[in-house]
């Protein structure tokens, strides 16, 4: 992903509503959240078929890793934004 950004428009930024940017640290702490749960049930040895978990685990981490890093660059331009107006 972070390839394909740097080939196309690397320059382009999209200001977000405040509203927005909650949603997604919101959707991002929900998966943390349910990767943490799935984590405690295989631990505790209960849980799904161990192929159908996997699966479902890798999708939910590959997107919470995408929202976590559009998370933490939304949050470094709101520091840099602050810093700037002091």
């Amino acid at each position: 992903m972070n390839t394909l950004a740097a080939r196309f428009n690397q320059h382009t930024q999209y200001p977000i509503p405040h509203a927005d940017y909650l949603r997604l640290q919101h959707a991002h702490n929900v998966g943390v959240l349910f990767l943490d749960m799935l984590d405690s049930q295989a631990c505790a040895g209960q849980g799904y078929e161990p192929a159908h978990s996997q699966s479902f685990a890798s999708v939910v981490a590959m997107l919470t890793d995408q929202l976590g890093k559009v998370v933490a660059t939304c949050e470094s331009v709101m520091l840099t934004d602050k810093e700037i107006m002091q």
